[in-house]
């Protein structure tokens, strides 16, 4: 959706060089100097209603461009073998349709966003430029008179503001500088020639702060339409149907587990064998593990990265022919690439992948927490019979937003935007920019702890958080209110936590407390709270062992990180110990959930079967914990 690099060779015509002007003091007399730089107000009008060809690279997937403006109208196809990708803005109103044929209207940021790059784009290829100088859009941010540059701060109509830089000694753009998310958009103007009757730019480079985007695109022609020669500025058509169910419209009853704390359902990539697939709203793409890339069969290609929790990581895309979850199959799917390795040593389980945007959005999801199983169905089937409360979400890079509103030990209350995101298993992660604006280190802080925590083992990963605890007095959701709720204070810097796009992400802890639906199609979540609602948010006690997983059946369980002067270092555990049995259950018999589990049971004796080093020992303990809120 987000153009990334772009480099553009167009087709030339000589056009009289435009000779320097001086500093101009008004927006009005920086965009007449750049209208005569492109070629003059006539040759603008004739060149307003354009089509421009491309050959592109995106993210490393080579792909044919075609884009067309006509005034604030635009549409944006890339075509890569037998997929097409489709932005498409009129009247105000934008859709995206993309890599697998899903198609929405977008909303939020990604409506803004999209509104301002078809206004960037008729300003540069179109004949939007003409009334630019006449509008209130553009205002001229103050620089000095030895500047070699001019910025205009234009906002255009429901869009995101940007910045276009102008250089005084040729009257054209630049770069043009936008933020509809946390990271800038920057799209880089140079070599500036002549075609059709204008100037335009043979090499534009577009890319995001973090280095995310990366494109380029080699135009073949830059062609005029004449009117009623351009396709719809309508909604994208729909792409073939990609999902059937074995029998009927649904598949019904797929168990779950949830021993870690997430939803992790069987799933076949392929016919391959079956490995566990985790649910997760706040990932913007359906994910394949890249180490099983080999025993799947599966190929990956494209280059890119993506942010997780604290990091980024490298991402790449694969193509899955089909994707077996219960009953029911998703075909011909292109499916992003991450290694996922750090996962399973936390989860203590073969991982295929991650079930994000792609797989919601194809289905009405139904988790039932009580009996551990998930319904999946057909959008168009949904009856609204009044069950469970009904909670609007607004979708932003695949990711559902609600407002929420929570207060602390003491008022105002605070509005903010959460992503829900049942791919955290904690209860509510609040970004470190909302905690530094709202003080909330010293509002919400639980524990001042002598420095942040980081899961041992985790701190390079993609999904890595830097946090403190902190406690809620309430989080209100639609009509229901939480009250003394545990939460994560982010202080990292980096990753989708240090983002100032959103306030934080509802995860799991709060979650699975209603039997939830999920309706992408319409926006919306139904909510119906189950008997977990009803008892307090438990403390957050631990033994003070970090156990991580490994083994080709990750049954092999090491203590990764011991708290000092815990329980666990008390009875007698250090670093690098192996869990060989416990209670006399070989490691073999168990999973890393079932050995978390027993080791969170207070009061309870166990005697522990620990490999150290090149001998063995054991250990009994009568299991306590420690609050990890409280000093």
């Amino acid at each position: 959706m987000i153009r990334r690099t772009m480099v553009l060779a167009l087709a030339l015509t000589g056009l009289p060089a435009v000779a320097a002007p001086q500093a101009p003091a008004t927006a009005s007399g920086v965009i007449e100097r750049w209208i005569d730089a492109v070629g003059g107000e006539k040759r603008l009008k004739k060149a307003g209603r354009v089509v421009v060809r491309g050959d592109a690279v995106d993210e490393g997937v080579a792909a044919k461009v075609e884009e067309w403006v006509d005034g604030d109208a635009w549409r944006r196809v890339s075509v890569a073998g037998a997929r097409t990708e489709e932005s498409v803005c009129s009247q105000g109103v934008a859709w995206f349709k993309d890599w697998n044929g899903q198609v929405r209207e977008l909303a939020g940021r990604d409506h803004r966003d999209q509104l301002t790059e078809a206004r960037i784009a008729s300003l540069i290829f179109g004949g939007a430029l003409i009334r630019l100088a006449s509008s209130r859009e553009a205002e001229l941010l103050e620089a000095g008179a030895a500047a070699s540059s001019d910025t205009l701060k234009i906002t255009p109509k429901d869009g995101v503001p940007f910045d276009l830089v102008l250089d005084r000694k040729t009257s054209l753009p630049i770069k043009a500088v936008r933020k509809p998310y946390e990271d800038e958009i920057t799209i880089e103007f140079a070599d500036w020639r002549a075609a059709q009757g204008r100037k335009v730019p043979f090499s534009v480079r577009e890319r995001t702060e973090d280095g995310e985007a990366d494109a380029s695109t080699v135009v073949r022609e830059v062609l005029p339409v004449a009117q009623g020669a351009r396709p719809p500025m309508t909604r994208p058509a729909d792409g073939p149907k990609d999902c059937r169910f074995d029998a009927g419209s649904a598949a019904e009853g797929i168990p779950f587990n949830f021993e870690n704390d997430h939803i992790m359902v069987q799933g076949q990539v392929n016919g391959k064998k079956a490995l566990w697939f985790m649910l997760d709203t706040g990932a913007e793409a359906t994910i394949v593990n890249k180490p099983r890339m080999e025993e799947l069969g599966l190929t990956a290609f494209g280059a890119s990265s993506i942010s997780g929790g604290g990091n980024a990581t490298d991402f790449a895309f694969t193509e899955v022919a089909r994707l077996r979850i219960g009953t029911v199959e998703l075909r011909n799917q292109r499916d992003g690439v991450i290694d996922l390795s750090g996962l399973e040593k936390i989860y203590g389980m073969p991982m295929g992948g991650i079930l994000g945007y792609d797989f919601f959005s194809r289905f009405l999801v139904h988790v039932d927490y009580d009996k551990k199983t998930l319904d999946l169905s057909e959008p168009s089937g949904f009856v609204d019979r009044g069950t469970g409360v009904k909670l609007p979400f607004v979708l932003e890079k695949g990711q559902p937003h609600i407002p929420a509103t929570i207060t602390l030990a003491s008022p105002p209350p605070l509005d903010a935007d959460l992503i829900v995101d049942c791919g955290a298993a904690d209860t509510v992660n609040m970004t470190s920019p909302f905690v530094k604006s709202h003080q909330l280190l010293t509002l919400a802080r639980k524990k001042p702890a002598d420095a942040p925590n980081t899961m041992a083992g985790s701190e390079k990963e993609f999904f890595a958080q830097t946090s403190v605890r902190g406690r809620l007095s309430g989080l209100a959701l639609g009509s229901f209110t939480l009250a003394d709720i545990p939460c994560n204070l982010m202080v990292g810097t980096t990753g989708a936590y240090a983002s100032d796009a959103f306030s934080g992400t509802l995860g799991e802890g709060v979650l699975h407390r209603f039997n939830t639906v999920y309706d992408y199609s319409r926006q919306v979540m139904f909510l119906s709270p189950n008997a977990e609602l009803a008892k307090p948010f438990p403390p957050r006690k631990t033994f003070g062992a970090t156990l991580l997983s490994d083994g080709p059946d990750y049954t092999r369980f090491t203590v990764t990180g011991i708290r000092k002067s815990s329980p666990a270092e008390l009875a007698g555990l250090a670093k690098g110990d192996v869990i060989a049995a416990v209670d006399g259950r070989p490691a073999a018999e168990l999973t890393l959930g079932i050995v978390r589990k027993l080791l969170a049971e207070e009061g309870a004796h166990r005697v522990l079967t620990i490999q150290r080093t090149d001998r063995s020992l054991t250990i009994e303990c009568d299991v306590a914990l420690v609050s990890l809120d409280e000093p």
